[in-house]
């Protein structure tokens, strides 16, 4: 399950649980209407007792694709340091965006650095 809010030019994001399809259709037209309205956008993920993505989900976020990606250009992921790998493998589209991880108890640090 995921939970989206916007605030200005930030995504924020909590995951929680595992991820299916609906929740990945749920998240890319709040990525494309942000990443069409502003000129810069930065992406919080924060994964609260994450366990992964249905398997369709996850091969679809590799083929993630947005317009006008290069105005994605900071993305912060907070959760156990496991998921790094996994998670960054998923955000690979974003090429052109400073990907940082976060431990959970950085999540403030995170958060100032998506400012």
């Amino acid at each position: 399950m995921i939970t989206i809010y916007k605030k200005e030019a930030t995504v924020y994001m909590v995951a929680e649980n595992k991820l299916d399809a609906k929740d990945y259709e749920n998240l890319i037209p709040v990525l494309t209407e942000h990443i069409n309205a502003y000129q810069e956008v930065f992406w919080y993920i924060e994964m609260q007792n994450f366990e992964g993505w249905a398997a369709e989900t996850y091969w679809k976020g590799i083929e993630l694709y947005l317009p006008n990606e290069k105005h994605l250009k900071r993305v912060a992921l907070v959760g156990s340091v496991k998921w790094q790998e996994q998670f960054t493998e998923v955000l690979l589209p974003f090429s052109e965006a400073h990907i940082k991880f976060y431990k959970t108890e950085e999540k403030d640090d995170a958060k100032e650095w998506i400012k």
